[in-house]
């Protein structure tokens, strides 16, 4: 008997085929990278595999595995609700600090230097007051430091930094890549200032 004449052949074998073509879409789409991710996931890449950059004052940096994304909760700027979806587009370093914090009021200046060397389209140092305060209280405290660059933030109810997971220990500083995935955190004080800070910082801006 030729198989070939028989419609049930025919019916098996064009039905081998598509579920092999389904099989195919189905794997594809599993693997293919998500729109709107790639640059994120390049950006750690990049980062992660450059432990050259953990050095000096930066060697406590901790990468962030797998890269996350910022939660969108509002912090306060001039009176206004703002997220971190705001700086899309721009490399932000993130730094909780408060006025009863000597390591934060020791960092803040070499935070403000940072900003006024790479701040600008590119990148800007978010420092947030996670002070049951108030802003008030908090920019005395940036007038004292003479701070020029920074703009205040304000999470006094701390709700964003609970969320980000800056509330247990300050200060503590999370870069995120343009895309506004998590690079990485360093817990603890640190000289923002130094060269080894702005390699690492710079190798995050977007290209």
């Amino acid at each position: 008997m030729n198989l070939i004449k028989q419609p049930r052949f025919w019916l098996l074998l064009w039905g081998g085929l598509g579920a092999a073509f389904l099989l195919y879409v189905i794997i594809s789409a599993s693997v293919s990278p998500k729109p709107g991710a790639e640059g994120g996931e390049k950006a750690y890449s990049a980062l992660e595999q450059d432990n050259a950059l953990l050095i000096g004052e930066m060697a406590d940096f901790a990468y962030a595995f797998p890269p996350r994304g910022a939660p969108q909760i509002a912090f306060a700027h001039e009176g206004a609700d703002v997220t971190l979806a705001d700086f899309k587009g721009k490399a932000v370093l993130v730094n909780f600090w408060a006025t009863w914090c000597a390591p934060c009021l020791k960092e803040l200046p070499s935070l403000d230097a940072l900003e006024g060397d790479l701040g600008g389209e590119k990148f800007e140092v978010v420092a947030i007051a996670a002070d049951p305060q108030g802003p008030e209280v908090a920019r005395e405290f940036l007038d004292r430091l003479e701070i020029e660059h920074l703009k205040l933030y304000a999470d006094p109810n701390l709700q964003f930094t609970s969320a980000i997971g800056g509330a247990n220990v300050l200060p503590v500083s999370i870069l995120y890549d343009a895309t506004g995935q998590e690079v990485g955190r360093l817990v603890g004080e640190a000289d923002w200032s130094s060269p080894e800070a702005r390699a690492l910082v710079s190798s995050a801006l977007p290209r």
